[in-house]
């Protein structure tokens, strides 16, 4: 695991002109030194009289990070079975944020067909779909889905639905990642159907059950497990959302 001395570090260059405000900078140092401190006995672990960060002030920083990236490799899917003539199943892909744009697959059902691994691209606000051996453009509001290539839109895409949680409450910090690697903790709250619509714009819940998890070596979010009714007259369903690489960089072009 990388070392308390390390996990200080703040990236300080983006594809992108915005840059993390100063008081995100202590956040991140205050979550980081609380992630080094807590629960070590050995005597070796950092101490500090920093206030650990509030929830809010967490998925505060973890929204200005995905905001500042050049893009990301994300997916999204569920577990859950709905019978519905449109309904994603699951997406996953690359997704840059300037210009924004996405390429990547969907499973769900499209008019009441239901497939696997379709080709789907994202470019200049229009939504293609491989279907039936050739590309068309779609709606994606018509397939209850959303317009993946605004998924990191700072007002509408996923960053958005962090700080419109509330009842936030923080879970204790374990190890996830890749061989047990990293140190992460769940946070869990409430998120208001405005918010979730922006992102599935077929929800037609009040309110949903969230966990956002963030790595508490950077402030980043990991993943976000959000719980609800997300189709009309079924039962609440579960869609997992894993940022899986942040500042990717890929040119998307129309088929």
């Amino acid at each position: 695991m990388t070392s308390c001395a390390t996990l200080a570090r703040m990236r300080t260059t983006s594809s992108r002109p915005r840059r993390l405000a100063t008081a995100s900078a202590t956040v991140l140092a205050s979550l980081v030194l609380a992630a080094c401190s807590g629960g070590d006995s050995s005597g070796g672990g950092s101490s500090s009289d920093e206030e650990p960060p509030t929830p809010e002030e967490v998925l505060a920083y973890a929204k200005e990070a995905l905001d500042s990236t050049s893009g990301v490799r994300l997916s999204l899917a569920t577990e859950d079975e709905v019978d519905s003539d449109a309904f994603l199943k699951a997406a996953r892909g690359v997704i840059p944020a300037d210009p924004p744009a996405f390429e990547g697959t969907a499973d769900g059902s499209i008019a009441g067909f239901t497939a696997n691994d379709i080709e789907v691209r994202s470019v200049d606000g229009d939504f293609y779909v491989n279907v039936f051996g050739s590309w068309q453009e779609f709606d994606p509001a018509e397939l209850c889905a959303p317009d993946p290539g605004g998924l990191l839109d700072p007002d509408t895409g996923v960053s958005q639905v962090l700080t419109s949680a509330t009842d936030l409450e923080a879970g204790e910090a374990q190890r996830g990642g890749a061989d047990n690697s990293e140190v992460v903790t769940p946070y869990t709250g409430t998120v208001p159907g405005t918010a979730i619509t922006n992102v599935l714009p077929c929800a037609p819940g009040d309110t949903f059950d969230a966990t956002f998890t963030v790595n508490s070596d950077d402030g980043r979010l990991v993943s976000a497990e959000l719980t609800g009714e997300f189709v009309n007259g079924a039962d609440p369903l579960t869609y997992t959302i894993d940022v899986e690489e942040y500042d990717v960089e890929q040119e998307i072009a129309a088929p």
